[in-house]
């Protein structure tokens, strides 16, 4: 093409950006059919995107670069070709996620790469430059998938009618080969280091969720939170690669319709803190029941399970059952436990009335210099509320300060606070001693399963210290 181009001095950048102009003066010169032509043109929008008639892709779904074939269609089409190397260029052989011929079952190859891009477009000329290395190519057979055969039909033929079709094509391929991803291999894949085949098998799973829909996408995001081997609390961690994939910048606008449909399935089925991004948009703070596998409580000494109720971390149903709340897990059910062997005094009366300390109770914190719920709160970068829940329940000592302030206020003993802190860090101060954002921390702490006290979700995070210096030792 570089040649011809040159030898009638026709500039060939336009015809590679695949501008109507250029198509048009190529056409007429080289006597073939115009609408032949910009048919299987691909015109360059800028910024790494491309469009194919009504199609849409990008850099991560296009080979604009690299020049693949497949080494059957070469031998096969030889004979026939005035010389050997004149072989027609297969349009879906430039999109990645098609990796293998239907034809021939094999894998496609790629052409070695060029030191200039330029050269690599030129489809002829990189054929009869390689031509006896494509032949001597080993054939690597690869069973056909109707993820495959969707994308070329596209290609080839145009969109359907279904959902899948009205995502562009760069969104649809992607999605599918992701999607894929997470169901094969679980929450903790990465997005790197797979085979061509094993992206070619990912594909495949991905398509036969996606092909039937957004309904179908919910329900099988929906199956995730009940696998057993996963924390179906936290969207984030339990989609893995699949929400990792979709909250990169790198994606464009046209993901949007598929990100509408993850986000709605969160909002609907995941209790989200007010405010919190979910892809994008905040969340309403609208709580939600989990679809995770209600926490089992057998084996629980009863008079446990009855003070999980009064710690706000289960309800008693209609029937007399005790169950957890949503958001619970097995590690704060084991972290719970523990809690009970450090606070042997936080035991409250039989009457259900008020918390006994496990530091001192308020006779013999008379004596003692106190703080004001705020201060407290400030001083262990927690909310005034998590305070009050540690004051009701023995963690703290609590002391009625009426005489002081209003009626019913309620001070904390610098003592009892001082031995909290010995013993346990929250969120908060931790973000201020290693200087790193709360939200990032939060995730690698809960990903290095360093356990929380056993506490409603809507309270600030607290930790045990010891954990977390084990965590600082294993992170230098």
């Amino acid at each position: 093409m570089q040649r011809f181009c040159g030898d009638i001095a026709f500039p060939i950048d336009p015809l590679f950006r695949g501008e109507k102009v250029a198509i048009e003066q190529l056409a007429q010169l080289a006597g073939c059919d115009l609408g032949a032509l910009e048919r299987v043109s691909i015109r360059h929008l800028g910024k790494g995107h491309f469009r194919l008639r009504e199609e849409f892709a990008s850099l991560q779904s296009f080979q604009r670069t690299r020049i693949r074939v497949c080494p059957e269609c070469i031998r096969s089409e030889m004979p026939s070709a005035a010389e050997s190397w004149r072989v027609p260029r297969r349009l879906q052989w430039k999109f990645s996620s098609i990796r293998s011929c239907p034809k021939h079952s094999c894998m496609l190859i790629s052409i070695p790469a060029e030191k200039f891009h330029k050269d690599a477009r030129d489809f002829a000329a990189q054929l009869r430059k390689h031509h006896g290395w494509i032949l001597d190519q080993p054939v690597l057979k690869a069973t056909p998938s109707p993820f495959e055969a969707y994308l070329s039909n596209r290609i080839l033929s145009g969109r359907g009618d279904r959902w899948i079709d009205r995502l562009e094509l760069n969104v649809a391929s992607r999605a599918c080969e992701v999607l894929g991803l997470r169901i094969a291999k679980g929450p903790d894949a990465v997005l790197s280091g797979h085979s061509e085949p094993d992206w070619m098998g990912y594909g495949a799973l991905g398509y036969d969720t996606l092909k039937d829909g957004p309904v179908a996408l919910s329900n099988c995001l929906a199956d995730m939170a009940r696998e057993d081997v996963v924390d179906g609390r936290f969207f984030g961690r339990l989609f893995g690669p699949w929400m990792a994939w979709l909250k990169s910048r790198s994606l464009g606008d046209e993901f949007e319709p598929l990100r509408d449909v993850v986000r709605r399935h969160v909002f609907d089925n995941f209790s989200v803190r007010k405010g919190v991004l979910v892809l994008g948009v905040p969340s309403e703070g609208m709580t939600s029941l989990n679809l995770q596998k209600s926490v089992s409580l057998k084996g629980f000494a009863k008079r446990n399970a009855e003070d999980l109720i009064y710690r706000g971390l289960a309800t008693r149903e209609a029937s007399g059952d005790i169950v957890p709340m949503s958001f619970v897990t097995l590690g704060m059910l084991d972290a719970y436990e523990r809690e009970k062997k450090f606070f042997r005094n936080a035991k409250r009366s039989s009457e259900g009335g008020k918390s006994r300390t496990f530091v001192s109770d308020e006779t013999n914190a008379a004596g003692e210099s106190r703080l004001s719920i705020g201060d407290a709160a400030g001083q262990l970068r927690v909310t005034a509320k998590t305070v009050g829940y540690l004051i009701q329940h023995g963690m703290l000592c609590g002391v009625d300060a009426s005489e002081l302030y209003r009626r019913g206020a309620t001070v904390v003993t610098t003592d009892s606070l001082a031995r909290f802190q010995e013993s346990f860090i929250s969120l908060g101060e931790f973000a201020e001693l290693v200087q790193r954002p709360q939200g990032s921390l939060s995730m690698k702490l809960r990903n290095a399963n360093v356990a929380l006290l056993a506490m409603p979700h809507d309270l600030s995070r607290i930790y045990w210290r010891e954990d977390v210096d084990v965590y600082l030792t294993a992170e230098r």
